[in-house]
């Protein structure tokens, strides 16, 4: 008996969308193992981490680059707060035997327990997608194992508070928040999300606070128990601004928009801040249109949330994009494998086709758009995505059959 057309169609698509993923699995493989694996010149960060420890311990201060330099050999300042040093003590055991590959055995675990804790936040879950958005989304996890960055902790924080969301324990939700934003400010933008949860204005801004309160109470016993190296760290902030770091430092819009506008030989000259404006509020119009509309679905309304704050960082580093796998996970688990394809091409293809293209050939010379597409591949699939989650949110909601009913 034949199949209907329909049926064989949808076959035919489960089978690209299976095998894409296997690709862009052995794709991101090739990448560990050739320039994490098999290169000593990575971990630079866990070489930080751990030089800013050894400082401690010879009395010395982490915040002082040179004093860093000193055990990294990298010009790379340590610049979290104080108090994560309690953390990353116990990296001077890895230290002493020379093995970096017990820390990335801790990142393999948080990475494990993360994802355990995603996929299990709803009663359908979508391990492939999962696995290949989470492994090869922005080519993000390369980046960490790469850097030896610690945003898979940060990727366990947001998977814990998006589980405590879900069961509406929003108190203490923000309490984690709030560690999460004490051990470096880049998470602060996120506390935004209390602003979409299903409570009162008052109550909302209660959240938000609760979360500052964390961050200062830790600030100050900090302060309290070593005011010298608290006011160290405060004094590093000033050169570390978004706004006076080079396009290898961070990708984030603005500056891309700043590099255009830049590279712009016409007689009109657009200022960047009215580009930006425009910008912002694109991301927050329609993304605040969409959760409006969208209230019966709390994981999407904390997706579409968290993914429109990602946008607007004002500071982004490579790694920084394994968050994103925890919202778009949610966004894209139920679409087709038509869109499942799409998405993969937009956020692992897309960086993946940069990141190789240059590998091949590093002779070649390079024409302005091609880099401009290497330096913010991660960038465009933003981009991308978000405008396809929108497109997408917004003709479910406008032309499903329940929206007429």
């Amino acid at each position: 008996m034949k199949k209907p057309p329909s049926a064989t169609g949808e076959v035919f698509w489960k089978r690209v969308y299976v095998i894409l993923c296997i690709i862009l699995l052995c794709l991101t493989a090739v990448q560990l193992f050739s320039f994490v694996l098999s290169d000593p010149r990575s971990g630079w960060d866990y070489r930080v981490f751990v030089g800013a420890v050894q400082d401690i311990n010879h009395g010395k201060d982490p915040y002082l680059p040179v004093n860093i330099e000193y055990y990294t050999h990298e010009n790379i300042p340590f610049t979290f707060a104080p108090h994560t040093l309690l953390f990353f003590w116990c990296l001077q055991f890895f230290y002493n035997i020379q093995s970096i590959g017990l820390y990335y055995a801790i990142l393999v675990t948080f990475l494990i327990v993360s994802g355990y804790i995603i996929v299990n936040l709803d009663k359908k879950p979508e391990y492939l997608f999962f696995l290949t958005l989470l492994l090869t989304g922005f080519i993000s996890t390369f980046w960490n194992f790469l850097t030896a960055n610690k945003e898979i902790f940060f990727l366990f924080l947001f998977a814990c508070i998006f589980c405590l969301l879900i069961k509406e324990k929003f108190w203490l939700s923000s309490i984690i928040m709030g560690l999460m934003g004490s051990c470096t400010l880049v998470p602060l933008p996120f506390m935004a999300l209390y602003l979409v949860v299903k409570r009162p204005v008052l109550k909302r801004l209660q959240y938000i606070f609760l979360s500052i309160c964390v961050i200062v109470a830790i600030f100050l016993v900090t302060w309290l128990i070593n005011p010298t190296l608290f006011i160290s760290y405060i004094k590093i902030f000033p050169g570390t601004s978004a706004l006076h770091e080079s396009i290898s430092d961070s990708i984030t819009p603005f500056l891309m928009f700043g590099l255009l506008l830049n590279q712009m030989n016409g007689s009109i000259t657009i200022p960047l801040i009215l580009v930006s404006f425009i910008y912002i509020c694109l991301i927050i119009g329609s993304t605040w249109y969409v959760i409006r509309k969208n209230q019966e679905n709390p994981l999407k309304v904390y997706s579409l949330a968290m993914l429109a704050i990602f946008m607007l960082l004002p500071r982004i580093k490579p790694y920084y994009f394994i968050d994103l796998a925890i919202p778009l996970y949610f966004l894209f688990k139920e679409s087709s494998d038509k869109i499942k394809i799409l998405v993969f091409a937009v956020i692992s293809l897309l960086p993946l086709g940069g990141w190789y293209y240059f590998w091949i050939d590093l002779t070649q010379s390079i024409p302005y758009p091609a880099f401009l597409i290497h330096q913010y591949s991660q960038t465009f699939s933003l981009f991308l995505i978000f405008a396809i989650a929108i497109v997408l949110e917004y003709y479910r909601l406008e032309y499903s059959p329940s929206s007429h009913s």
